[in-house]
């Protein structure tokens, strides 16, 4: 009997076959292309690789709302312009809102429309498969005849929601839970006083509390005295402090001065920088101030400032902290009196307050005639990644990205990496945090004339393009010996603690089935110290090296991808094909935006079912087959005939004793 040695090459990390993380910054990755306006995304990730990007969009003379799901890799989860949250009636002009995403992987989002003839807050909690937990319409946060603008939301470790939002001359809360029960009352709660309270930012600290800084306006609004404060508020709505912390009440701060980076100091206190002219000699100045957990000023009154040089001008704060740090890092944009020279400065405080990169910080890019931006700062171990937009002209830029050790030199190679090298305007960019190996960014971009929604992901050593995430599972042995009309066997072992879900084996010219323990079970989850066989088929590919065909095995798990290299001798792949003849299984088109076909035939007869089954396993629609080739047409409908989501669809046959498995996107 022949036999012959199958040589499994290596395993390979890569990213799925429709991975859409562009690795060139003279393209980007286009979240939606559509033909009107596309503006003011908003994006978020959780730690297990999903991520949400939503966004206006311009339709029918109207602001919708539209969402959409990628995959860690940058595929898109559902069709190409997202799911549509709410076409309600919204005005003209827009104003910001929100996004988070909780424990359970939910999309939590909150804006103001006028659907009810007011200007009122509405929130919509989406699940993965985009069902709307908080019913089609969402929950309306309010309902008064007060213009309500840019709401804010943060998640509590408990998983509840925090929202607030300015609603005329008053600041109000409410939270939510899970299930869209309100926990503040129906009205909320309401910070209130003699003057104009407005631009509340939120974080969560403790179990289930958060802080809340806002202005306090005094005066005219378009010129006020604006005071900064934080309150924090307990798991019932409870002033926690008794009083509020004073951030700063030197005044100084613009009438156009919104938003503040604002960071939780990883005890639950809270960096806060910002700048403003409390000395009204028209220069602005960077400040920095630590409240603790107890709502106590760490630093100076007012704030530590983070350049003495007073011939220059200090805009535009960015924070970033690395864990476990004592120091806080502050970067901002230096400019010259006219505003007409730009650069980017950096500054490190101690936990004191102290300035430790001398009083006048220090040069990161020095100040010349080309326009620079600092949009973002984030930590990465101890070193800090400061994104930016350079300028071509007045309107058109480019996105760059610089990581800066703690001492302030570069850390890359080339220093700084171009993450867009289109000229366009690139307007209300939006930034996670460091998850799964990667930042995510996305803006509004007018290279196609009109707005259009682009992304771009960066990873910690400067690279773009799908991440590589470390495997959780190993392909043993390296060398298998099988008889050449035999199947050949993969063994997956979980060398992990936590738990792994194979989800199937992805597929296009050879078959693969699951053959242990059960063949039937898909997905599959393998526990610590636990290992799954996969049985595949080869047929012919490419010749490569001399003498051998290359193949390759795809295997998505709910982590991961491998891509298992086979080289096989091209002598037996006449015996291997012919075994194949006996069942042959294809779909097409894969991935579809429409109906499905499953093309299936065999030499030996076909008395089996077709079963379809959704990301986790549950089954969603079966058919039956007889005959030697038979033609399946899928609707995209469950059992019960209503129409799937898009997304990840698995298929399994049974014939007699084979089962083959295949994976299916849907868009």
């Amino acid at each position: 009997m022949k036999k012959f040695t199958l040589l499994v090459a290596g395993i390979i990390l890569s990213a799925q076959t429709f991975s859409q993380w562009s690795s060139e910054p003279s393209e980007n990755t286009p979240i939606f292309t559509g033909t009107g306006e596309q503006v003011i995304p908003k994006v978020a990730t959780s730690d297990d690789g999903t991520t949400y990007i939503s966004w206006f969009s311009s339709e029918n003379g109207n602001y919708n709302v539209r969402l959409q799901k990628l995959d860690v890799y940058g595929n898109k989860m559902w069709q190409d312009e997202g799911l549509l949250v709410s076409d309600h009636e919204s005005m003209t002009w827009l104003t910001d809102w929100d996004m988070a995403i909780d424990q359970d992987d939910y999309a939590i989002l909150v804006f103001q429309d006028i659907r009810n003839g007011n200007n009122n807050i509405y929130a919509y909690r989406i699940s993965p498969e985009g069902e709307f937990v908080w019913g089609a319409d969402g929950i309306a946060l309010s309902n008064n005849e007060a213009f309500e603008a840019a709401p804010k939301v943060c998640i509590t470790d408990l998983g509840n929601a925090v929202f607030a939002w300015p609603s005329d001359d008053v600041i109000i809360m409410q939270k939510v839970a899970p299930d869209g029960t309100l926990l503040w009352g129906n009205n909320g709660i309401t910070l209130s006083g003699a003057n104009t309270y407005s631009w509340p930012q939120l974080i969560p600290v403790g179990n289930d509390d958060v802080i809340m800084k806002y202005f306090e306006d005094s005066g005219p609004a378009w010129s006020p005295t604006r005071h900064v404060f934080a309150m924090r508020y307990d798991s019932d709505g409870n002033d926690f402090w008794g009083e509020p912390a004073v951030i700063s009440d030197a005044g100084g701060i613009s009438a156009w001065t919104q938003i503040f980076p604002f960071i939780n100091d990883g005890q639950d206190g809270f960096y806060i920088a910002w700048h403003d002219d409390r000395d009204n000699d028209m220069k602005a100045s960077i400040f920095v101030q630590h409240i603790s957990a107890d709502g106590v000023a760490m630093f100076t009154d007012n704030g530590v400032e983070a350049s003495l040089n007073s011939t220059m001008n200090h805009f535009y704060a960015n924070l970033a902290l690395p864990a476990g740090s004592d120091d806080i890092y502050v970067y901002w944009n230096e400019m010259d009196a006219d505003q007409n020279q730009k650069g980017i400065f950096g500054q490190k405080l101690s936990s004191t307050g102290d300035r430790l990169w001398s009083d006048n910080g220090k040069a990161i890019i020095d100040v010349s005639n080309t326009g620079v931006y600092p949009v973002y700062a984030n930590a990465v171990e101890q070193d800090m990644v400061v994104f930016y937009e350079e300028y071509f002209d007045a309107v058109n830029t480019s996105l760059k990205a610089m990581r800066l050790d703690s001492d302030g030199n570069f850390v890359w190679a080339g220093e700084k990496v171009t993450l867009s090298s289109v000229q366009s305007e690139k307007i209300h960019p939006d930034f996670t945090g460091l998850t799964n190996g990667q930042w995510i960014l996305v803006w509004d971009d007018n290279r196609n004339s009109d707005a259009d929604i682009y992304g771009q992901n960066l990873q910690p050593d400067g690279t773009l393009g799908p991440v590589v995430i470390p495997g959780n599972l190993e392909v043993n042995p390296d060398t298998i010996v099988c008889e050449y009309y035999g199947p050949f066997y993969v063994n997956l072992v979980n060398n992990t603690s936590d738990a792994v879900m194979v989800e199937s084996a992805v597929f296009t010219e050879w078959f693969c089935e699951v053959t242990y323990p059960d063949p039937t079970q898909f997905p599959y989850v393998i526990n610590a110290g636990d290992s799954l066989t996969m049985e595949t088929y080869v047929k012919p590919g490419v010749n490569t090296p001399e003498g051998y065909v290359i193949n390759y095995l795809d295997i998505a798990t709910s982590v991961e991808n491998f891509q298992v290299v086979y080289y096989v001798n091209e002598n037996l792949l006449g015996s291997i094909d012919e075994q194949n003849s006996q069942l042959r299984v294809s779909a097409f088109p894969n991935p579809s935006a429409g109906n499905v076909t499953f093309r299936v035939s065999s030499a030996l007869g076909i008395n089996s079912s077709l079963k379809i089954y959704n990301s986790v396993g549950k089954s969603v629609r079966s058919f039956e087959m007889k005959g030697t080739e038979q033609d399946i047409v899928w609707d995209r409908k469950d059992k019960s005939g209503k129409i799937v989501m898009p997304g990840f669809y698995f298929f399994s046959i049974n014939n007699g004793d084979k089962n083959y498995s295949g994976k299916i996107i849907l868009y």
